[in-house]
């Protein structure tokens, strides 16, 4: 699955997302004819590069010397549907002024199509949201990932005002993701370059991808961090062979328990009763007592009897319990045949297809007590055929 990664460390804005897709290799005579697809005489792109911090971007700015124009949605709506633009591009613009003009419209009170477009009604804006949608078809996306968004700090002066940063309608299309202020005293992040990642939809994960191309987006200012944009595009590492489960976790907080009733006979009793795995943490309890946190990982049909389990055999008077996806790696076994013994390997295919190979540990602790040699001599003949292979 091909995947686009956002990493707005220094904020986001159109501009941004339009010079970072130029410098991934977007199609510019495609963006430099925009223009007069959609109708904007007299109105030009320049594009190139700036230096951010030591790091070459690209920078493209709009060209246009006509006096500005206020426009509504509907005349925004109206342009772009009349331009001879693939419907994919046109759907992706629409979007992204459609939730430009819904935070604007709740932030201000007013019916959307009352909306004045000040700034984003722009020429200059207008090019880079349907710009960016645009190169971004190029590219033919299947899965978007980002980076929190550095918002910015202090003020800004717009249309309506001078508003904190970020500003209403900025904060409004942030809501739900991650975010932070960062170190400068500006606005890092725009209503449009908003708008445009909230169109995206991205998830703030850290999946398993091969990185092939990146490009960088100047911003119009220079600061002490590198003003830029950054867009990775690559490939998501499959997940098929993965095959992915729910399973449970009930954890309980034990603070006045010996250690000794969390010994060998509670644990074996765990995994009797079907627990998948668990583990013990020391925590800092309440009144500063030293304590443990238990977790143990079960099946749905083992919940009940697990918790009861627990509650029983602890000092423990509650346990809490939620479900989780897990994803596990393919996997299989393997024996071979050492000097020691007979030992099996446990076989899991990575996210990269290469295979890992683990001698048992049970097994070699075993033939290392018939043979009564060292441990590690018989995990090493055991691991020298892991490499064998």
């Amino acid at each position: 699955m091909s995947l686009l990664k956002i990493e707005p460390f220094s904020g986001v804005s159109g501009d941004m997302f339009l010079g970072a897709l130029v410098d991934l290799g977007g199609d510019v005579k495609s963006l430099r004819s925009l223009p007069k697809t959609l109708g904007f005489s007299d109105v030009s792109v320049a594009i190139d590069t700036a230096d951010k911090c030591g790091i070459q971007c690209t920078n493209v700015t709009i060209l246009d010397q006509a006096e500005p124009v206020v426009r509504h949605l509907s005349d925004i709506v109206d342009l772009i549907g009349k331009a001879q633009l693939p419907p994919p591009v046109k759907a992706f613009s629409l979007e992204v002024f459609s939730m430009l003009g819904a935070a604007e419209a709740a932030v201000h009170g007013v019916p959307v199509e009352k909306i004045h477009f000040h700034e984003v009604g722009a020429v200059d804006s207008i090019l880079d949201i349907v710009g960016t949608a645009l190169l971004l078809a190029e590219f033919k996306i299947d899965e978007v990932i980002a980076t929190p968004v550095c918002t910015g700090s202090g003020f800004v002066h717009c249309a309506h005002g001078k508003f904190p940063v970020p500003a209403p309608a900025t904060a409004s299309l942030l809501h739900g993701m991650p975010t932070f202020a960062g170190d400068i005293a500006a606005e890092m992040t725009t209503p449009t370059g908003a708008a445009i990642l909230k169109a995206l939809d991205p998830s703030f994960s850290s999946p398993i991808a091969i990185l092939s191309d990146v490009g960088y987006g100047a911003g119009d200012r220079d600061l002490e961090q590198p003003n830029c944009l950054r867009l990775s595009v690559g490939q998501l590492v499959s997940a098929v062979d993965r095959p992915v489960d729910q399973i449970w976790v009930i954890q309980a907080n034990l603070d006045d328990i010996s250690g000794e009733l969390l010994g060998g006979r509670f644990q074996e009793l765990l995994l009797n009763q079907g627990a998948l795995d668990w583990s013990l943490s020391p925590v800092m309890m309440k009144k500063g007592r030293p304590g443990h946190r238990l977790e143990v990982l079960c099946r749905k049909h083992e919940l009940q009897a697990l918790a009861d389990l627990i509650m029983m055999e602890t000092t423990t008077i509650g346990v809490r319990f939620w479900e989780v996806d897990r994803q596990v790696l393919a996997r299989s076994v393997e024996t071979v045949e050492t000097s020691y013994g007979t030992i099996r390997l446990k076989c899991v295919v990575l996210p990269s297809g290469k295979i890992r190979k683990t001698p048992e540990y049970e097994d070699c602790r075993r033939c290392a007590d018939q043979s009564n040699a060292p441990l590690q001599d018989v995990m090493r003949a055991a691991l020298a055929h892991c490499s064998a292979e």
